[in-house]
């Protein structure tokens, strides 16, 4: 497989997990009764549907037909992606969150954010970093993978922040 087929695999796969992500955080925001938390989970929400739609459009420019299903991505970036997923539908599933529950639940998505910052995204930045010698279209993508990567930490410090208040109302 080349290199742009597999990056293709790559960000599709990442923008799927991306978009679980971003809705289990959108979907926590409305069960949860204090505003100002809920606030917190709708702005890292919103940080993720913006990367999800980011990387589906990048797939999109590379004009590589998806031969991947939804199955094939946790070959490609392993039992991690698949746990991540796993996670994201158990938050989906809830109908209600006390303020004690979310607690376990911040625990949860702080290793969640911890898996896409780190893992994933640091091994589509490489393999794009393969592609960048001699090619300066791809430079600007780059910049944007950083400032993603980046966003993803800022998530883990909002997930912090969440736990202090939220430990703080207990």
């Amino acid at each position: 497989m080349d290199k742009i087929s597999e990056i293709s695999k790559l960000l599709y796969c990442c923008s799927l997990l991306e978009e679980k992500v971003a809705k289990a955080y959108e979907h926590i925001a409305k069960l949860i009764d204090d505003k100002n938390i809920s606030s917190l989970f709708i702005f890292i929400a919103y940080d993720s549907f913006k990367h999800a739609e980011y990387f589906k459009a990048i797939n999109e420019s590379l004009m590589i037909n998806k031969e991947i299903d939804f199955e094939g991505c946790e070959e490609i970036l392993g039992e991690s992606w698949k746990l991540a997923i796993s996670s994201a539908k158990e938050i989906l599933e809830k109908d209600k969150i006390d303020m004690k529950e979310i607690i376990s639940i911040l625990d949860e998505l702080k290793a969640l954010e911890s898996f896409v910052g780190e893992e994933y995204l640091t091994i589509l930045y490489i393999k794009y970093a393969e592609l960048l010698i001699d090619n300066i279209v791809f430079m600007s993508i780059r910049t944007i993978f950083e400032w993603i990567i980046e966003d993803e930490k800022r998530h883990e410090k909002i997930l912090e922040i969440i736990r202090n208040e939220t430990t703080k109302r207990l």
